[in-house]
């Protein structure tokens, strides 16, 4: 009876997030949207790796294994993948693409017919030694970051881990502050003054940086509204203010 009741809302999971359209042919591609994601690799386009998914005009997720999808003229089938509480998270998946300048999209539906999905330029290589700061910071110093000649790089999202301060010293807790987003220009520095170090309750003991990029392409306009297609890159630096 357990394993009835279990696979009964296992059925209930997928046909509730699941479309109509997950099943039998579709041969007309108005009633797709897709939503297209690539990350690559800040120092080397040629690693890369991307998803995607499809939906209906009731943002359900589309997934049919009749369907193909094919980047830069390589094919990729449906990949079925069960997530945490039964919940389906197949889709489309592609890495390490061969590319000159450009990552095309197309999809192949039931009846064999290709359409195009979508396009997007790849991300000009960064190098990582365009960002400057410092690994082992100091409480008694301002934290200087500084950047140069960045590419497609333009925010920087700063993270910040706090020590709370407890009773017993020997005790160790951690917390984080409210993030910093800065949109940044290819070229500039920004300082983190030694005053925000402290307070009553805590001490800053380290920053996490991200060095983000992220930018969208053009989609079929045939395709539901909503579809999109985007790529994006990240340098994640650490700053550690805790003493050694």
């Amino acid at each position: 009876m357990k394993h009835l009741i279990l696979s009964l809302i296992f059925s209930f999971v997928l046909m509730s997030c699941n479309s109509d359209l997950s099943s039998g042919k579709i041969e007309d591609i108005r009633l797709i949207g897709t939503t297209i994601e690539i990350t690559q690799n800040p120092t080397d386009r040629k690693d890369n790796w991307m998803t995607v998914d499809l939906f209906d005009k009731d943002n359900k997720s589309i997934r049919n294994d009749s369907i193909k999808i094919i980047v830069n003229d390589i094919e990729t089938s449906l990949q079925h993948r069960q997530g945490l509480y039964y919940n389906d998270e197949s889709r489309y998946y592609a890495e390490n693409v061969p590319l000159n300048n450009i990552y095309n999209f197309e999809i192949k539906l039931s009846d064999g017919k290709k359409y195009h999905l979508g396009s997007i330029s790849a991300l000009s290589e960064e190098k990582i030694g365009s960002i400057e700061c410092d690994e082992q910071g100091n409480l008694n110093k301002n934290t200087v970051i500084r950047w140069k000649e960045l590419k497609n790089i333009n925010e920087l999202t700063i993270y910040t881990s706090i020590l709370l301060k407890t009773p017993n010293s020997n005790d160790k807790n951690y917390s984080s502050k409210d993030v910093i987003v800065k949109q940044i220009n290819s070229t500039g520095e920004f300082t983190i003054p030694k005053s925000e170090y402290f307070d009553p309750k805590w001490t800053v003991s380290g920053f996490e940086l991200k060095f983000t990029a992220k930018k969208f392409g053009k989609t079929n306009p045939k395709l539901i509204a909503g579809s999109k297609i985007s790529i994006s890159t990240v340098i994640e630096k650490n700053i550690n203010l805790e003493k050694e």
